[in-house]
C-alpha cells in the first residue's frame, strides 16, 4: 500500500493506492483520493490524516507525513510522529446545548416526564432535537451520529448509552399528558431569560403523510403540499411575534380546519394562562369561531372566511371608495365597528384586476369546452343524453362552475343551451376586496393589514419544520412514537427559533441557516503528539473564522473547560 501521484493539467494530485492481482495481472485500486497537497491547510491535513489512520494500514501515516516534508509543508510544531485521534462535530451542537442550559431544559422534560431506570429523559430529548437541527435522520442512524459529536461531553452521556432501543422508548414518555405541561414550563422559561411578554400568537395548520398503511392515527383528508392518496395526520402549530414555537396539538389525517380552533384556544388559555391576540387565517376564521372567541372573550385578528358580498359592509360603509384610506401597495381601507369586532374592509386594486382576468379566463375555457361537447354531439360521438350529463359535469366541477353556470337539454337530441347567472356576470364589483376582523381597536386599517401579514412567519416554521427539521414524511408507525417524534421536531423548532431570535436580538444581520452552516465548519480536533519526552494530547478548535468568532461571543461558547480530557494511556 503506498501514496501514488499524478500531474493533471499542471497540478500533482495524489492518492492512496495498494497492488492486486487478477488473472495474473497486477492492477492498483484507489483506496482514498487525497487531491492536491500543495495547497493544503491544516484543517484539511487534519481530517485527510483522520481518514488515513481509518485504513489501517501502520506506516501509511508515516508515508503521508514524509511525502509533507518533501513539499515543504510546514507543520504547526516540530514532532516526530503524531496521529489525529478524533474530530469531533463541535460548533452548531454546542450553541444549542448552551441555549438549552440557558432554558433549564433537561431539568424540565426529566420533571414531566419521569421514566425509571437508564439514561435520563430530558438528555435523550435534547441530544435528539439538536441532531434534528445538524442532521434530520432517521433514529436508526442517531447512535452514529452522537458518537461523532461533542454532545456525549456536554450531556454526560456516553454515546454508548444512547442507542436506537433508548431513543425509541423515550418517545413513549413524550405524550400530551407530559409534553404539553414540558411545552408551558419552557416557554416561560424562554420568555424570563430572553425578557418579553407575548404579544401576539399565529395558529395554523399544516398536514404530514405516512408510507404504508399501518399508522393508527393518520386518516385520509384533505392535502397540504403532497398527493390525496396517502395517509396523514394534522397538526396545529402555535409561534408567539418573535417566531418563538409555543406549543403544537396533533390530530388523525381528516381533522377539518374549522374544528382545530377551540382546542388550541383553550389550551393556550387554560394551560399556557395567555391572552394575546390569536392570529389565524380563512380556514379557521368562520362565523361560529369568531362568536366562540367572543363568548370567551377572546382577542383575535383573523382574516374572514366570508366573502364580501355576503358580509353585507359594503352598504354599511356609506364613504365611497376613493375617499377611503390608503394602506399602501395599491390598496386602499375603509372600517366598520360592531360590537367588540373592528371590521377593516380592504380593497387591492392590482387583485381586482388579477380576479377579473381569472374569471374571464374561466368563462372563456369552459364555453370552449361545451362547444366542443356540442360538436361531438353533432358528429354523432355522444350517443346518450347521460354521456352528454357527465361529460357537462365534469367540465363545471374543472372550473368551479356549477352553481355560476345553468345548462338545458334540448327537447329533441342531445343538444343544449348554456347560460351565466347573474350573480357571475355582476361578480366584477366584488373583486379585490378582502375583510379582517380584530378585537384590537386602537389599531389602524394600516396597521390591522401590516399586524396580519408578518404571520407569514408561521408558514415559514411550518417550512422549516417540513424541509429541514424532518416532520414530513413520518417513518414510525405507532400512536404513541407518532406524538413522541413530532415533539422532538417540535422542540428542535423551538430551539432553532430562540437562536433566531437571539442573532436578532443582538442586531446580527444573519439568517438561522447561514449562522448553522458558519457553525458547521466549527470543530475540536484531538491530536496525540509523541514527542522525545513522551505523550502529549493537543487540542485544538478548527474553523474558527471572524464570522464564527460573533457566533462563539454570542451564544457563550467560549469556555475552556468544555474540551473533554483524553486518556493519553491508550496510545503509549
Amino acid at each position: 500500500m503506498h501514496i501514488k501521484s499524478c500531474k493533471s493539467r499542471g497540478h500533482i494530485y495524489y492518492a492512496v493506492v495498494r497492488s492486486k492481482r487478477r488473472e495474473n495481472k497486477v492492477f492498483q485500486e484507489y483506496l482514498l483520493k487525497l487531491g492536491r497537497l500543495d495547497n493544503l491547510t491544516e484543517t484539511q491535513r487534519l481530517e485527510l490524516e483522520n481518514k488515513i489512520s481509518a485504513i489501517g494500514e501502520n506506516d501509511l501515516l508515516k508515508k503521508f507525513h514524509d511525502l509533507l516534508y518533501s513539499i515543504g509543508y510546514s507543520f504547526p510544531s516540530p514532532i516526530s510522529f503524531f496521529s489525529v485521534e478524533k474530530v469531533y462535530e463541535y460548533g452548531r451542537e454546542l450553541a444549542l446545548h448552551k441555549l438549552c442550559e440557558e432554558i433549564d431544559f433537561i431539568n424540565i422534560i426529566n420533571h414531566h416526564g419521569y421514566k425509571g431506570g437508564g439514561p435520563e429523559l430530558g438528555k435523550i430529548v435534547e441530544a435528539m432535537a439538536i441532531a434534528r437541527n445538524c442532521d434530520p435522520f432517521s433514529y436508526f442512524q442517531l447512535h452514529e451520529w452522537y458518537s461523532r459529536s461533542k454532545l456525549p461531553f456536554f450531556l454526560k452521556l456516553p454515546s454508548e448509552d444512547l442507542t436506537y432501543d433508548v431513543a425509541i422508548r423515550a418517545l413513549d414518555y413524550l405524550q400530551p399528558e407530559n409534553t404539553i405541561p414540558m411545552q408551558v414550563a419552557l416557554y416561560e422559561n424562554i420568555r424570563r431569560v430572553h425578557g418579553y411578554e407575548c404579544d401576539r400568537l399565529d395558529i395554523d395548520l399544516t398536514s404530514t403523510y405516512f408510507e404504508g398503511q399501518e399508522c393508527v392515527l393518520a386518516e385520509y383528508g384533505h392535502p397540504r403540499g403532497h398527493s390525496s392518496d396517502k395517509l396523514q395526520i394534522v397538526i396545529a402549530f402555535v409561534v408567539d411575534q418573535k417566531g418563538v414555537l409555543v406549543t403544537h396539538k396533533v390530530w388523525p389525517g381528516n381533522r377539518t380546519d374549522v374544528k382545530s380552533l377551540k382546542p388550541v384556544d383553550r389550551c393556550l388559555k387554560n394551560e399556557f394562562k395567555l391572552d394575546a391576540p390569536r392570529v389565524v387565517d380563512r380556514g379557521m376564521a368562520t362565523w361560529e369561531n369568531l362568536a366562540y372567541m367572543d363568548r370567551k372573550k377572546e382577542r383575535y385578528l383573523v382574516a374572514l372566511r366570508a366573502g364580501i358580498k355576503g358580509t353585507g359592509l359594503l352598504e354599511e360603509i356609506r364613504i365611497p371608495r376613493d375617499e377611503w384610506v390608503d394602506a399602501g401597495d395599491k390598496q386602499v381601507a375603509a372600517s366598520v365597528i360592531k360590537g367588540r369586532r373592528k371590521y377593516v374592509v380592504v380593497w387591492n386594486a392590482s387583485v381586482a384586476e388579477t380576479n377579473k382576468k381569472e374569471r374571464k379566463s374561466k368563462i372563456s375555457r369552459t364555453e370552449e369546452e361545451l362547444k366542443d361537447v356540442l360538436e361531438s354531439i353533432e358528429k354523432g360521438d355522444i350517443e346518450s343524453r347521460t354521456e352528454r350529463d357527465e361529460k357537462i359535469g365534469q367540465i363545471k366541477k374543472k372550473y368551479g362552475v356549477k352553481r355560476s353556470l345553468i345548462t338545458k337539454g334540448n327537447r329533441k337530441g342531445f343538444g343544449f343551451t348554456f347560460e351565466w347567472t347573474k350573480a357571475l356576470t355582476e361578480a366584477d364589483k366584488y373583486d379585490g376586496y378582502q375583510v379582517f376582523v380584530t378585537t384590537e381597536f386602537d389599531l389602524s386599517e394600516k396597521d390591522v393589514i401590516e399586524s396580519y401579514r408578518t404571520r407569514d412567519q408561521i408558514e415559514k416554521a411550518i417550512r422549516t419544520l417540513k424541509s429541514v427539521l424532518g416532520l414530513h414524511p413520518q417513518y414510525v408507525r405507532t400512536k404513541e412514537h407518532v406524538l413522541g417524534n413530532i415533539f422532538v421536531c417540535a422542540t428542535a423548532f423551538q430551539l432553532r427559533s430562540i437562536l433566531g431570535m437571539k442573532l436578532k436580538d443582538e442586531g446580527i444581520d444573519m439568517s438561522v441557516e447561514e449562522a448553522m452552516k458558519s457553525l458547521e465548519g466549527l470543530k475540536a480536533v484531538h491530536i496525540v503528539v509523541n514527542k522525545d519526552e513522551g505523550i502529549q494530547v493537543l487540542r485544538k478548535l478548527t474553523g474558527l473564522d471572524s464570522e464564527t468568532r460573533i457566533l462563539v461571543e454570542v451564544f457563550n461558547m467560549v469556555e475552556t473547560e468544555k474540551f473533554p480530557e483524553v486518556d493519553t494511556e491508550n496510545f503509549k
